[in-house]
């Protein structure tokens, strides 16, 4: 699998204190992107899915982080080493995030994309979270029973946060996704609460140095002079 680099702790693309892996290859090229630099595919970052998975496995047994966030480039690229990985690491982590340029319906409709990476019922119902306009301090959190009564998620993509970016919809508001089109969906009933809460944050920036480069981590704001439709 290309990865470009992989951090931790990383506190800004979801909820708590988390492993980021950011893979490198992207088709779509989307305007605005705050990721340029990954478009290209770097065929020298590819790994093996089962090399990939041990390096995370021993960061989660080093650190005793269960969080991770998958991101790029568009990691969906490259599905089936994304599906390998994900069974690997998925004992050590209970909480693992990915973001696409594809919604979750191409995703379904591609034969290319393994069945075990989305819930295994493409009927079954996934909690789309609503954007950050619709929340408010006096909205009601989701219950817990609804999460507690549920059947084991047996998916390895817990929340999905789909489609492409679009520049003219950064609203600015919601700290987990980039522009209103995209999707925060949460196909665990286990994450639905905590990404409900998620969802009604500000959005923050971490700075970090990685391999002698200065990383600026996190959902930006629209570029300067540019106004939301």
């Amino acid at each position: 699998m290309r990865i470009d680099r992989l951090y931790h702790p990383v506190t800004t693309l979801g909820p708590g204190a988390r492993v980021a892996v950011w893979a490198s290859g992207c088709s779509k090229h989307c305007p605005g992107c705050a990721n340029p630099e990954l478009w290209g595919p770097r065929p020298e970052a590819d790994l093996p899915p089962a090399r990939v998975a041990a390096i995370l496995n021993e960061l989660a047994a080093r650190t005793g982080c269960h969080r991770i966030t998958f991101t790029g480039g568009d990691p969906l690229e490259q599905a089936a080493e994304l599906a390998q990985v994900l069974a690997a690491i998925r004992p050590a982590f209970d909480d693992i995030l990915v973001y696409t340029g594809f919604t979750i319906e191409e995703l379904r409709r591609d034969p290319r994309i393994p069945r075990t990476l989305l819930a295994e019922d493409p009927a079954a119902p996934a909690a789309v979270l609503p954007t950050a306009a619709a929340l408010s301090p006096a909205s009601t959190p989701l219950p817990a029973s609804a999460a507690e009564q549920a059947p084991a998620y047996r998916g390895l993509i817990d929340v999905l946060i789909d489609g492409p970016y679009v520049a003219t919809l950064n609203d600015g508001a919601c700290g987990l996704r980039g522009s209103t089109n995209q999707r925060v969906i949460v196909l665990n009933p286990a994450l639905e609460t905590l990404y409900h809460e998620e969802e009604r944050k500000p959005r923050r920036v971490q700075n970090a140095v990685f391999d002698g480069r200065a990383l600026s981590i996190g959902i930006h704001g629209r570029p300067s002079g540019e106004e939301p439709l």
